[in-house]
């Protein structure tokens, strides 16, 4: 007798969903809730429920709260699960784990959808078409160019390393492409089957899984100088990384004034500032002289880097209209003189070359607290020879 009222009471226990998220509806409330409704269902009709698939049910439910409906009805036959919808039953024909029970309910339920909109639902494994994808601006790189093509540019590139087998790399691809486009003419966009056998640039950019993505920045390259990008590989993340890690590894530009190409190129045309120093002639300050000065100037302004600016430097008597333009000849050297092309602005700065003076200087200039003078063109520049 014991032993009878033992199982009796385990039975009911595991029969039991309460503390879950299994609704327990009695005859009367399937009919109405269920069978003679629109709704969704995932349903449990049993009789006798063992301890397992009480809890994948109940993990099930617990998944599919707030999203679908999940009910537990006795009934005298042996135990099983159903979706129902418009009173229509499907019987799951799978094992009692709760993964595979979502996954069979959302499948279900929009195969009803589409049916209530008169389309005809996709077949299970059949293969959505992948768009096309306008790759024109993304360069394609090999094992044989890489090096090449990208240690001798002086341009910023954006490196994906990819597998043509990698899923994670197919849905990156339009992404990509977008992303190409909108940086074309500002850092260079490119990809490169790094899945070969023997791959060169797998092993030498420690590529250990697909897409692995690097950044090398503008300017001189050595072997080994990237950035490696971790983080979310949509659009506007990678676009928002590409702009901020390359004004962070801008390379300074910083070069002597020689010809007006040069000058024309990236002041002129420039929408920022345009600095120029004038050191003394090496007559008057000797080698070892000039470079304490370009060394002073120089650490000085690397700070600034990523500011809209740009540097050159010039020997005394080297540019003689272009200082007299500007009241610089037989002013004293070494000077400092600030061009804005765009808004026809100049300034020159005051006192001797310390760092203190010019990181004044520079960023007065920059938070508009320098004072300024207006210029219509500047006079042309001498080719010099060295």
């Amino acid at each position: 007798m014991k032993a009878i009222l033992f199982g009796l009471l385990i039975a009911m226990t595991l029969a039991n969903f309460s503390g879950t998220d299994v609704e327990e509806l009695t005859q009367d409330e399937f009919k109405l809730k269920v069978q003679d409704q629109k709704s969704f269902w995932v349903i449990v009709e049993y009789s006798q429920l063992n301890q397992e698939q009480r809890t994948q049910a109940a993990l099930a439910a617990e998944a599919l709260k707030g999203m679908i409906n999940v009910g537990a009805v006795q009934s005298g036959e042996s135990t099983t699960l159903r979706v129902y919808s418009n009173g229509q039953a499907i019987e799951y024909p799978g094992e009692w784990e709760a993964q595979e029970i979502v996954n069979f309910a959302f499948d279900k339920i929009r195969d009803f959808a589409f049916k209530r909109v008169g389309k005809v639902p996709k077949k299970q494994g059949e293969k959505t078409p992948e768009p096309q994808i306008d790759e024109s601006d993304v360069i394609v790189l090999t094992d044989d160019n890489l090096d090449e093509t990208i240690l001798n540019s002086k341009d910023a590139w954006f490196v994906e390393f990819y597998a043509p087998w990698c899923g994670h790399c197919k849905k990156l691809a339009p992404e990509w492409a977008k992303l190409a486009t909108s940086l074309k003419g500002e850092i260079k966009v490119a990809k490169i089957d790094a899945s070969v056998e023997g791959s060169k640039a797998k092993s030498k950019y420690k590529v250990e899984g697909f897409p692995t993505i690097r950044f090398f920045g503008a300017g001189e390259k050595v072997d080994g100088d990237y950035e490696s990008f971790d983080g979310a590989r949509d659009y506007n993340t990678l676009l928002s990384y590409a702009r901020e890690t390359n004004r962070k590894l801008k390379p300074l530009f910083f070069e002597q004034l020689v010809n007006q190409q040069q000058f024309t190129d990236n002041c002129l045309k420039s929408t920022g500032l345009c600095i120029l120093l004038f050191v003394p002639h090496i007559y008057d300050c000797d080698q070892e002289c000039r470079d304490a000065y370009l060394n002073t100037y120089k650490e000085t302004v690397k700070p600034l880097k990523s500011k809209p600016m740009i540097h050159f430097w010039s020997q005394a008597g080297d540019q003689y209209e272009l200082e007299e333009q500007f009241g610089l000849s037989g002013a004293g050297y070494p000077s400092v003189l600030a061009l804005s092309p765009k808004k026809q602005l100049f300034s020159k700065m005051r006192g001797s070359l310390t760092s203190t003076n010019v990181d004044r200087f520079l960023n007065n200039l920059l938070n508009g607290k320098e004072q300024v003078s207006r210029f219509s063109s500047v006079v042309p520049i001498e080719e010099i020879k060295n």
